[in-house]
């Protein structure tokens, strides 16, 4: 069954298959819920964060996938917020019976269907609904008609005719727009119904879900209703079906109740909006509690706002798609690091592995660490830039532009967490490292924790004093070269 299917996947780690283009769309819609800071487009691309997600991915449903990349996109820079998101989660966690239940109705509602719902979202349903009024008085016409018999049986039949004429003309092409319209209905009814299941788990009290779910329920009940009796319509060939569709035909009332929906639905746009967003929540919660089941440690970080210093410290650090991570120990008090070494020696990975750990610290409430502390960050990379053909950008211009937006986004009254991978690599060795020195001059001024890697050991020299050294190094054999992927002090 489907709920076994949900407890024998629970705290499994997996990689997740889906259709990228579709995890961005509650982000791309709320850009006005967005804060002043979110991770961009070059700092999620640099640090493989599609990939993270994707492994992180415990979700049933498609507004579950959206609330979780929206959330990786923006970190937090209040403790009060990220301890109650992780009460949340821990909840869930501690809780395995209550949310394999919630998990139930999410997964029917599933993350195939709905991916047109943001069209709804952003303008409503198109359709005009003036002619309501108009069909509602065609709808009693029949009735009247039928009364003229009493009076006037010729007149009364060529009434009833017309009028019988004119109501099919308009059954008839409202028909296919019923039709064409009904997946949306069918999703809005679904994501109801999937609420109101889920209210009535015993346990979904957390948060005060209940208290949020009940306004919802009772605004869209009508149109819960609603969509029921358009489904229902639906022809299936039988005689009672084919009395059905005459009667309707005659007094409208497939194509009312469909307007009439139209209209509700309209005017219910932003608690459909509140629904989706609810249920993303819970389910975006509820997947970060399995996917913690699934890790070998992590812990709580501690997260600290303080002028006077600007750190990073971690024990046991490690990059969430490595199998076998060889974890790290990091120790940064108001010096950044710069790491030398060889290609294919880990460098990028470990530059990587502090960037994606800052950041579930700020989203998640999470290190995948023994131990982590650190500021909050504004985080900002420039890592594996390439030219563009389109924009006419030269693989340097492309890394200098890259560049200049860290340098315009820095701010001194809140750190930020710079990560570099090879800095201004498109350009001759003499410019090169003299450039550098000028812009990691200029960071490590302005309140930067910088971690780069270089291969210009020159740097390690000009540097001195504002960012302490690291290496990683290899093992030369006969026939082949081994790194074991340990960060050591000092250069290479």
């Amino acid at each position: 069954s489907e709920k076994e299917r949900l407890r024998e996947e629970w705290g499994k780690g997996h990689n997740g298959k889906v259709a990228i283009k579709n995890i961005r769309q509650l982000f791309d819609f709320l850009p006005k819920e967005k804060p002043g800071f979110f991770i961009d487009e070059i700092t999620w691309r640099d640090l493989n964060m599609d990939s993270i997600f994707l492994k992180m991915d415990h979700t049933q449903s498609l507004a579950g996938m959206n609330f979780l990349y929206n959330l990786l996109r923006i970190p937090l820079f209040n403790k009060e917020e990220l301890i109650h998101r992780n009460n949340i989660i821990n909840y869930f966690r501690n809780n395995k019976d209550i949310s394999i239940d919630i998990q139930w109705p999410l997964s029917r509602l599933g993350k195939e269907e709905g991916a047109n719902v943001f069209f709804f979202f952003r303008q409503g349903l198109d359709i005009n609904t003036d002619k309501l009024i108009l069909y509602r008085i065609l709808s009693i016409l029949p009735f009247i008609t039928l009364a003229l018999f009493a009076i006037n049986p010729p007149l009364a039949i060529s009434s009833f005719t017309m009028v019988l004429f004119v109501n099919a003309i308009i059954y008839q092409n409202n028909k296919n727009r019923i039709f064409y319209e009904l997946e949306a209905f069918n999703y809005l009814g679904s994501m109801t119904n999937c609420l109101k299941t889920i209210d009535q788990i015993k346990g979904f009290e957390i948060n005060g879900y209940k208290d949020k779910a009940a306004p919802l329920l009772k605004d869209t009940a009508s149109i819960r209703k609603n969509i029921s009796k358009l489904k229902s319509g639906a022809y299936d060939g039988s005689d009672i079906q084919v009395i059905k569709d005459f009667l309707n035909m005659i007094v409208l009332r497939e194509t009312i109740i469909f307007y009439n929906t139209v209209k509700l639905i309209n005017k219910n746009r932003e608690n459909y909006i509140e629904i989706y967003k609810l249920l993303g929540e819970i389910d975006c919660f509820i997947s970060i509690a399995s996917y913690r089941e699934s890790l070998n440690y992590f812990c709580e970080p501690n997260l600290l706002e303080d002028r006077n210093l600007i750190f990073i410290e971690a024990t046991n650090l490690y990059h969430p798609l490595l199998d076998k991570p060889v974890p790290y120990n990091i120790s940064q008090r108001n010096l950044g690091a710069l790491i030398t070494g060889s290609n294919a020696s880990g460098k990028s990975t470990f530059l990587r592995t502090i960037g994606v750990n800052a950041l579930l610290s700020q989203t998640l409430y999470m290190a995948l660490a023994e131990k982590y502390s650190g500021n909050y960050f504004k985080l900002l990379t420039s890592i594996g830039m390439a030219d563009s053909i389109e924009e006419g950008d030269s693989y340097f211009m492309a890394e200098a532009k890259s560049l200049k937006r860290i340098i315009d986004s820095i701010d001194i009254r809140i750190p930020t967490l710079c990560i570099l991978d090879e800095i201004f690599r498109g350009t001759n060795t003499l410019e090169r490292i003299n450039a550098a020195k000028e812009v990691l001059d200029y960071m490590v001024d302005r309140n930067v924790m910088i971690f780069a890697a270089t291969h210009d050991l020159e740097l390690t020299i000009l540097m001195e004093g504002k960012l302490t050294n690291y290496h990683v190094q290899e093992d030369i054999k006969e026939k082949d070269i081994e790194f074991d992927y340990i960060l050591r002090k000092g250069p290479c």
